[in-house]
């Protein structure tokens, strides 16, 4: 642990409300330094904030797409997890379905596109994103953004407005622009008029539309694709992680929901649910901003919309009908986004796949569980994917799991967010930046917080 010269021998007390990994990188980097008195507050009993699953008959479902290149941010502070994680070795990653019922590459190819609609439909396809430069040049809304690069028959033939719509919970017109550039800036690359007629030259596929969720470098090479441990993301968070951190010094408090937040003339006052307080001079949020406010004693004075994740999971013994470990649904029916089929990458389970359905739906206590796994189980029928038995084995929902993007929104939550940094605490994460950032992502702005916060302290 390294020792600060010249710093003062009064600790600066630190707490970071969150365990996720945004919190467990921030905690990562101050603890190497003495001066720092770092707390984790998570009011879960395990770390890893989404990073989790669930253990059903002996198998572990994941809740949420969860792919790692072998340059994964969290294995510089964490190296003692790199051989845990598990190259996928399945030839094909992520396919889509498409509306005509087809099994493309994700989220689509040439060669899938024209199989779909035919060499006349494909040509004019693209003689419309030539004139798509004019009829959307000012690009002041999602969809007018998307069609401006692919022109609109790609974008409702492909699927890929339903998929986004379906993604988010709600219609593109709905989505901020800044969504866009931030989450979909791969189109640029692939959407331009020269990267289409070459590909039209080659006939190669596109590069991925979106940016992967949980990639930094990947870009498609298997070879280097990496999943959690089989035995779950408990033996990475609660098993190693959790375990380095407490032998840096940091103190990991989990099962814990705190009271209240009071702030003082200098640093923080948390009130723990038995009662007792704390004094700290530096205060980081990785939880959602109503969270914070309602903590701090300051509610937000708008609504902040969130998505829930139903995940539905499944075994199965029979014929799949699709050879990718990541299914998507690109059909205009359906309220399922996603199958994660994990038999592909840890093997099947006493001869039987299993796989996890993602459905992205509204926050709400009254959520209709089993009319999702109806719609999901007839929908996929239809097209004639899973020939044999198909056995339901449960399902969880995660509310908040998304935070919701409407245009009207951005600018209230950019005025909350400098509210809270005018009194002194730092956002951090998904939650807490309201931002639908990748866990990489997420990681890079730990680190870059961390610098702040050592050089504000002249480290």
């Amino acid at each position: 642990m390294s020792k600060v010269k010249g710093a003062t021998k009064t600790p600066i007390r630190v707490a970071i409300l969150g365990g996720g990994v945004a919190g467990i990188t921030l905690a990562s980097e101050l603890s190497k330094y003495s001066i720092f008195d770092i707390d984790i507050i998570e009011k879960s009993s395990v770390l890893g904030g989404l990073h989790r699953n669930v253990n059903i008959g002996n198998l572990n479902y994941d809740i949420g797409l969860f792919l790692f290149s072998s340059n994964y941010g969290l294995f510089e502070f964490y190296p003692e997890i790199v051989d845990l994680y598990v190259p996928v070795n399945c030839k094909l990653l992520r396919s889509s379905l498409t509306s005509r019922g087809n099994i493309d590459r994700y989220p689509m190819s040439i060669e899938g596109y024209i199989q779909d609609y035919g060499l006349l439909k494909f040509f004019y396809a693209c003689v419309e994103i030539i004139v798509s430069k004019i009829l959307y040049y000012k690009r002041n809304t999602l969809s007018s953004w998307i069609k401006y690069y692919i022109g609109n028959s790609i974008y409702q033939d492909s699927g890929l407005r339903t998929y986004i719509e379906r993604l988010y919970g709600t219609s593109d017109k709905n989505i901020d622009i800044e969504f866009a550039t931030k989450r979909l800036s791969a189109i640029k690359r692939v959407g331009s008029l020269r990267a289409i007629l070459s590909k039209i030259i080659t006939l190669k596929n596109p590069e991925y539309l979106f940016k992967n969720d949980n990639l930094n470098s990947l870009k498609g090479s298997v070879s280097k694709t990496l999943v959690r441990p089989q035995e779950g993301f408990g033996k990475v968070y609660n098993d190693i992680i959790r375990n380095i951190l407490i032998s840096r010094g940091v103190s990991v408090l989990t099962d814990c929901q705190l009271k209240a937040i009071r702030l003082l003339d200098k640093g923080f006052e948390i009130e723990f649910p038995d009662n007792h307080r704390n004094l700290y001079d530096k205060l980081i949020s990785t939880i959602p901003l109503e969270a914070i406010s309602f903590l701090i004693g300051k509610p937000i004075d708008f609504p902040i919309e969130y998505r829930a994740l139903c995940s539905l999971f499944y075994r199965f013994n029979g014929e799949l009908g699709y050879d990718a470990a990541v299914l998507n649904n690109f059909t205009e029916e359906g309220a399922w986004k996603r199958i994660i089929t994990f038999s592909k990458y840890y093997a099947t389970y006493e001869g039987d796949d299993y796989f996890a359905v993602e459905i992205t739906v509204e926050n709400s206590d009254n959520i209709d569980k089993i009319q999702l796994r109806e719609n999901f189980e007839s929908h996929v029928k239809g097209f004639g994917l899973f020939q044999g038995e198909l056995k339901y084995q449960g399902d969880i929902i995660i509310k908040n799991a998304y935070p919701c993007y409407s245009r009207d929104l951005v600018d209230k939550v950019a005025t909350a967010k400098h509210f809270f940094k005018e009194l002194g605490i730092d956002l951090l994460g998904r939650q807490g930046e309201f931002d639908y950032i990748s866990s990489n992502d997420a990681i890079v702005n730990a680190k870059e917080l961390a610098e702040k916060i050592k050089a504000n302290y002249g480290i």
